[in-house]
C-alpha cells in the first residue's frame, strides 16, 4: 500500500512538473501586431496596425501606441516600421502583412460608415460643382476658337448650357453615391474600411476631406492650359488625316478600270 502511495505522488509530481515547464499562452493584446496600410501626407505618416486575431484595428502614427506598443520609427525606404513594448522590439513591413480573407468581406454599412466620417455627400457636391466649372471654362475656350460663323453671343450661351446640362444629367449624386458605396464595399475589406474610417476621424483625415474641392480646383488649373494647348496640333492632326482620306478615294478613283463602251 506504501508503495502504491509513492508511485501515486511520484506520477502526480512528474505531472505538475511537465505543466509548469510548458510555457503560458501568450495573452492576445501581447501578440505582435500586423501592419495593414501606410498612408503619408505630407510630415504626416499613419499605420494602419490591427491584431492578428483582428479583434482591434486602428491608424497610429510615430510616437503613439497600439495595444500597448510603441510605434518608434518608420523607414520608408524599405518600408519597415519599428515598434516598441516591455523591452520587446519588432520590425513589420507591409509586405509581411495578411491580406484580409473571404470571411472578412466588407458590406455596405461598413463603406456608409467611412462615407459618414469623410462627410462624402458635402465633399461630392462641392467636387460635382469645381468640376462643372472647370468643364465650363474649358468648352468655352474652344467654342471661342471654332464658333460657327454668325452665331451671336447669347446663341452659344445657350448652346453651351445644353451640353453641360447633358454632360452631368446622368451624374446624379444619389446615383453615384450608391454606385461608390458599392464599389467601396467590394474593393476594401471590413477591416480597411474601418481603418479608413478611423483615418477619417482624424484631424489629417478631416483635411483631407475638407481640401478635396481646393485640391481638385488647382489639379484643373494645371492641366485646363495644357489641353488648350494642344487643341491647335490635335485640329492639325484631325485636318491631316482628313486630306489623307480624301488623297486615298481620289487615287482609288483614278485606279479604277474605264467601264466598257456599250456594245452597237
Amino acid at each position: 500500500m506504501k508503495f502504491v502511495q509513492l508511485r501515486f505522488v511520484a506520477l502526480a509530481f512528474a505531472a505538475l512538473t511537465a505543466f509548469a515547464a510548458e510555457p503560458a499562452p501568450a495573452p492576445a493584446n501581447d501578440a505582435t501586431p500586423e501592419l495593414r496600410g501606410v498612408l503619408i501626407a505630407g510630415a504626416d505618416q499613419r499605420f494602419a496596425l490591427t491584431l492578428p486575431d483582428g479583434a482591434s484595428t486602428s491608424w497610429t502614427g510615430i510616437g503613439g501606441s497600439f495595444e500597448g506598443w510603441k510605434l518608434a520609427s518608420y523607414n520608408q525606404a524599405d518600408g519597415t516600421l519599428v515598434m516598441k513594448k516591455d523591452g520587446r522590439e519588432v520590425s513589420i513591413k507591409l509586405a509581411a502583412s495578411k491580406v484580409g480573407a473571404a470571411d472578412n468581406k466588407a458590406t455596405i454599412a461598413d463603406a456608409e460608415e467611412v462615407f459618414r466620417k469623410m462627410n462624402f455627400d458635402d465633399m461630392l457636391s462641392k467636387i460635382m460643382d469645381q468640376q462643372k466649372k472647370n468643364q465650363l471654362n474649358v468648352m468655352r475656350q474652344m467654342m471661342a476658337r471654332s464658333a460657327p460663323k454668325g452665331a451671336s453671343q447669347d446663341e452659344m450661351v445657350a448652346l453651351q448650357t445644353k451640353i453641360m446640362d447633358a454632360m452631368f444629367a446622368e451624374l446624379k449624386p444619389e446615383t453615384l453615391r450608391a454606385d461608390f458605396l458599392k464599389a467601396y464595399s467590394e474593393v476594401f475589406t471590413k477591416d480597411e474600411l474601418n481603418g479608413l474610417a478611423d483615418f477619417y476621424s482624424t484631424p489629417t483625415g478631416q483635411a483631407m476631406t475638407a481640401k478635396q474641392p481646393e485640391l481638385q480646383q488647382k489639379i484643373g488649373e494645371i492641366m485646363q492650359p495644357r489641353i488648350l494647348a494642344a487643341l491647335p496640333k490635335i485640329q492639325q492632326i484631325s485636318q491631316e488625316f482628313q486630306q489623307q482620306q480624301q488623297a486615298k478615294q481620289q487615287a482609288a478613283q483614278s485606279a479604277a478600270p474605264a467601264a466598257p463602251a456599250p456594245a452597237q
